[in-house]
């Protein structure tokens, strides 16, 4: 039995390598509510404006107004709004909230010329943003601490990557190549408490916006950015998932015939003829795979895994944590994948040694939560329920079959996962995986199960991003 003062002194030693400093806030200010610039329609010819007492106000400062909406055209080097034509760029503003089609929008609207047709720009402010954002990239019903996690990064991603689509003259645009944004229509008032929650506050790295990424689900951790995209972050690295969940895609098959998987890898440019046989060459620290050995009639190529599965398709290829077989039958390995090389050295899995107190590896290995060793140091007694939950963590880190995630959302309600094809068709591939998305950052699933286990938004972005800080 470990005395209290050992468990004290085990408890600073932990402390003090910042272990769980990781996700504590500054003291930095936080950012202000900047106006952002989202692009809801582009080169488009027409369309409906609706509101309450719409007001439109022209480059040469000519109004024109309208009580519930107007139909607007591309006209000549202007816009027409019934029987007037205003010139560029052209702005709607409503009593409320001002719309374009069926989807109302905060702030304002601004018209800008895009060839023969028009552009429709929401501008407003970063707050009003973040809230038609949240309830779309996270179930509006999940855990409130997920929530305030995932509006912290959508309002991180939207300092840091403001004037992304600058020459088209906006910001962002709706959709996946951005964050999805539905205006008021996405509203929710737990989602909108959520933002309130956090105003102002973004994930740092060296006292700047982090790089941020997330995906539904990681398949049991998350992925190395310089594996995914080659471009390397000190805190987009491996990170094993905390608690163990379960998600509509924990496990999925995809079938693909020899014609498509041909038809895929000429895609990418890799001419090998009629592809015969596909390998996982090289994997990463949890399993996933890196690079893919592909053999075909005219020769094999090396391809990275995350460029092949966005060939076929993010929807097809759920992540890149998956095994290869033959017409559904078992995979057979590549010969012993090696770790794919690293720009920097990437945390190793936790190994309990077999001779000491594997308790206290297991709290240098950085298996518990902070108020876990708290609850340690107050109650040494539970050193039994500690250990099992160590062990357990410690199968749970190490998943058999490996690990992957993707940026769709997730879906509300848990599925029955799809089963391994059982008659496979002749000289079909089956993709055997876990997760879906990219895997880089936050698994939201993964925050969804840490925030029913009680842990904050800070402990969730500390565990996804090691080294960030939250500035507030």
């Amino acid at each position: 039995m470990i005395s209290r003062k050992n468990f004290f002194v085990i408890f600073l030693a932990v402390f003090a390598t910042g272990s769980f400093l990781a996700g504590f806030t500054t003291k930095s200010e936080a950012v202000p509510n900047i106006q952002i610039k989202v692009g809801i329609a582009d080169s488009v010819q027409s369309g409906r404006v609706i509101g309450d007492g719409i007001i439109f106000t022209d480059a040469k400062g000519k109004k024109g107004s309208v009580k519930n909406g107007a139909v607007v055209k591309a006209a000549g080097g202007g816009m027409s709004v019934g029987a007037a034509v205003l010139s560029f760029p052209v702005t709607a503003a409503a009593k409320g909230p001002v719309g374009w089609n069926d989807v109302k929008y905060r702030g304002k609207l601004t018209f800008i010329k895009a060839g023969s047709g028009l552009t429709v720009v929401n501008e407003l402010p970063l707050e009003d943003y973040v809230r038609g954002i949240l309830k779309v990239e996270m179930a509006a019903d999940w855990p409130f601490e997920a929530l305030k996690a995932q509006a912290i990064l959508a309002r991180t991603y939207a300092v840091r990557n403001r004037g992304r689509f600058g020459k088209r003259g906006y910001d962002f645009d709706t959709g996946e190549n951005s964050q999805v944004y539905r205006g008021v229509n996405a509203e929710d008032p737990r989602t909108d408490k959520a933002v309130l929650d956090t105003a102002g506050m973004v994930l740092t790295w060296n006292g700047s916006p982090a790089d941020i990424y997330y995906h539904s689900d990681s398949g049991g951790a998350t992925a190395d950015a310089a594996d995914v995209w080659g471009s390397a972050r000190p805190y987009l690295r491996v990170q094993r998932e905390a608690v163990q969940y379960t998600s509509p895609n924990s496990t999925w098959n995809t079938t693909l015939t020899e014609a498509q998987m041909t038809s895929i890898l000429s895609k990418m440019k890799q001419n090998v003829g009629k592809v015969l046989g596909i390998d996982v060459a090289t994997v990463d620290s949890a399993g996933r795979a890196v690079t893919l050995k592909v053999t075909g009639e005219r020769g094999t190529a090396n391809v990275k895994a995350h460029a092949f599965r966005m060939a076929a398709g993010s929807r097809v290829i759920k992540s890149t944590n998956f095994q290869v077989s033959r017409d559904g039958k078992a995979p057979v390995p590549a010969p012993t994948p090696t770790p794919a090389p690293k720009p920097q050295a990437a945390p190793s899995t936790p190994v309990i040694p077999a001779k000491g107190d594997p308790l206290i590896a297991m709290i240098k290995a950085g298996m518990f939560t902070p108020k876990e060793l708290i609850d340690m140091l107050s109650y040494p007694e539970k050193r039994g329920e500690y250990l099992k939950t160590g062990y357990e963590r410690m199968n749970e880190q190490v998943p058999e079959d490996g690990a992957s995630p993707s940026p769709e959302p997730p879906a509300a309600e848990i599925s029955t996962p799809e089963p391994v094809p059982q008659a496979a068709r002749t000289g079909a591939f089956v993709f055997s995986g876990r997760g879906w998305g990219h895997g880089v950052g936050l698994s939201q699933w993964g925050a969804k199960a840490m925030a029913e286990k009680s842990m904050k938004c800070e402990e969730i972005l500390g565990h996804y991003f090691p080294g960030t800080k939250i500035a507030k």
